[in-house]
């Protein structure tokens, strides 16, 4: 087969797609519920606060929340981090406590303090 011919060929198969075909979705933008609030932490269908990781050494105590490591007395999107232990973080928002569970498989459980975990 020529080039000429090959090339003939590809140029025909190029036209079996159609102008009605769906377009294809473009991998680097964000998901349709994130949003698109800068710092915004809630997606439709996942918790507000997302508890991964909690470091404690005797000089400091750090809760990785919602992706970001975070000191006592921060505030993560409105809440402001009162306590980190080893397996929990007590966030307290418009004098409204919650405990975020540190849950090393599944989902990170809120809920109202002074509540145990399930």
């Amino acid at each position: 087969m020529s080039k000429a011919a090959l090339l003939a060929a590809l140029l025909a198969l190029t036209g079996l797609a159609r102008a009605d075909d769906p377009p294809v979705g473009d991998p680097m933008r964000p998901f349709a519920g994130a949003g698109g609030v800068a710092g915004a932490s809630f997606v439709a269908g996942r918790p507000r606060f997302s508890l991964t990781g909690v470091l404690i050494s005797p000089s400091r105590r750090v809760a990785f929340l919602n992706g970001k490591p975070h000191s006592q007395g921060a505030i993560v999107d409105g809440a402001e981090i009162v306590v980190i232990e080893p397996e929990l973080v007590q966030l307290r928002e418009r004098g409204t406590g919650t405990v975020i569970s540190l849950r090393l498989r599944g989902k990170a459980a809120a809920q109202p303090a002074g509540e145990t975990a399930p």
